[in-house]
């Protein structure tokens, strides 16, 4: 329905003079994890189309196409540390894909503006992690990679010339149960600063919050600041969560009438702390240091629920304590070598991954990155051994 949804509003589009762009993705990989080697890859198109019927509308949509090859069906499993060789099978497949995917229109009345539909929302100020982010989650190997559009409304009031309040919501059928988040930002001297509120109820058991069908309501207070300080920036970002918990498992409560255990309330706090900086040969510098209250502090209490939430992108992180630095310099004219490196500072182990990309043609870069891994088997990035990746993406 979405595909000939897109194909009837196309000739409507057309009349209104859009703009095209977009670009074509192929990626092959490969990954060894112990003595199982996964070879995958894709193929991906994206086409962007913007109208603006008058210059107070502008209405805009993309459309990715992608095809998988090689491995597409995972065992999650391999993933987690001492089950590999378990027998156990929870498959994850990657199914070929038509997807609209954003799909907006942005209204700019004289004092605020309006956005409706399947939009782009990126929350904080953090580069690998973002805890004021209720919406997305991130690679690590790629935390910049463009992410998927959210079904939302999105209100936009400016205060002056470096203020702003945002107001986003996502209707459910009980009104009650829909997920807001406000947020002021304001510009004083070199630096912006924000403060952020979210509200995010559970709408079933098929979709938790956080990966845990324990909570039922996430209250989320948070914010952030970037700017510059003698030459380095700096940036901030912050949240403190309370979680209403109700147990889904519980069996009906004849004293009162209630169907679910009361459990006690939860509070966890996350915050980044990064700084970047291109020093006069060129190089580019930028680290970020990240705490997740969340996240398991020992090793030996992790569990495969803890890995699933982690690796289905529910939660921030695994564990508690990690790093990230990057390092990029333009080396010849059109060749650039970078690298970024990850760890987790609980169970001590990370990744390594150098970057070469070649502007090999006009719009055109072939990028290859290799990964390298340390830790113990038993641990969060030790687990696997090597991988590498080639990407070509041409944009038009």
């Amino acid at each position: 329905m979405k595909f000939w949804g897109t194909i009837l509003l196309l000739p409507g589009l057309l009349l209104a003079q859009p703009e095209f762009f977009g670009y074509f993705e192929s990626e092959a990989d490969v990954m060894q994890l112990g003595s199982t080697r996964y070879n995958f890859g894709y193929n991906k198109f994206r086409l962007d189309v913007e109208v603006r019927p008058s210059d107070n509308v502008l209405i805009g949509a993309n459309i990715n196409i992608q095809q998988y090859w090689g491995k597409t069906t995972w065992n999650i499993f391999d993933f987690v540390p001492g089950y590999a060789e378990s027998g156990l099978v929870l498959n994850v497949d990657l199914p070929d894909t038509l997807l609209l995917d954003n799909f907006y229109m942005k209204l700019s009345f004289p004092r605020f503006d309006l956005t409706v539909g399947r939009q782009q929302i990126s929350p904080g100020v953090g580069y690998a992690w973002n805890p004021t982010d209720i919406f997305n989650s991130k690679s690590l190997l790629d935390p910049s990679y463009e992410q998927t559009g959210v079904k939302a409304l999105r209100l936009e009031i400016p205060l002056g010339d470096r203020a702003l309040f945002t107001a986003i919501a996502q209707p459910e059928a009980e009104i009650e149960q829909s997920t807001q988040q406000y947020a002021f930002n304001v510009g004083l001297g070199c630096f912006d600063f924000s403060l952020t509120g979210s509200l995010q109820e559970r709408v079933d058991y098929s979709v938790p919050i956080l990966g845990d069908m324990n909570i039922k309501q996430r209250m989320m207070l948070g914010g952030g600041l970037v700017g510059e300080l003698l030459g380095w920036g700096l940036w901030a970002e912050f949240s403190t969560n309370d979680l209403e918990m109700e147990s889904p498992f519980a069996t009906f409560d004849y004293s009162n009438l209630s169907p679910l255990t009361p459990l006690p309330d939860q509070t966890f706090t996350e915050y980044v702390l990064g700084t970047d900086h291109t020093f006069d040969n060129s190089l580019y510098f930028m680290a970020e240091y990240f705490h997740n209250g969340l996240g398991v502090a020992e090793k030996d209490e992790l569990s495969p629920a803890d890995y699933l939430a982690s690796l289905g992108g529910q939660s921030h992180s695994l564990m508690q304590d990690y790093v990230f630095m990057y390092a990029m310099h333009p080396t010849f004219d059109f060749v650039t070598l970078s690298t970024l490196l990850f760890a987790n500072l609980n169970d001590n182990s990370g990744t390594f991954a150098p970057q070469l990309d070649w502007n090999a043609f006009e719009d055109t870069n072939i990028s290859l990155q290799g990964s390298l891994f340390w830790g113990d088997d038993d641990t969060e990035f030790g687990l696997q051994d090597w991988g590498l990746r080639l990407r070509v993406r041409s944009d038009f």
